[in-house]
């Protein structure tokens, strides 16, 4: 498994979250878990609430593609650099064309 289940709890932040998970947090770390849940918390990372399950990544993330999304954005979201999107395709050296991504696809974010 690549993950760890957690529940939300009142008062909590991804931030707090992240903290607790990993023993510090950073915009690199916060956004992994945020992407790893995007499809229960929503565009807005800061929007949780008690009672969410949220998968927390012990380090990569099996992410679902939405509608809209570029490899070069979800490197940018993950490594604070758009370029790096190659990282992305070396570990799903299925893509054929980076350019060319379908939402449906799940792919893994290292």
């Amino acid at each position: 498994m690549w993950f760890q289940w957690y529940q939300v709890q009142e008062g909590d932040t991804l931030w707090d979250i992240c903290a607790w998970w990993w023993g510090f947090c950073d915009e690199y770390r916060v956004n992994r878990i945020w992407l790893a849940n995007r499809r229960v918390i929503g565009e807005d990372p800061g929007q949780i609430y008690p009672g969410q399950w949220l998968r927390l990544p012990y380090w990569e993330v099996n992410y679902p593609i939405v509608p809209g999304d570029t490899l070069w954005q979800l490197a940018e979201w993950l490594y604070g650099d758009g370029n790096a999107y190659t990282r992305i395709v070396h570990r799903n050296p299925w893509i054929t064309d980076p350019e060319n991504i379908q939402a449906g696809w799940w792919i893994w974010l290292p």
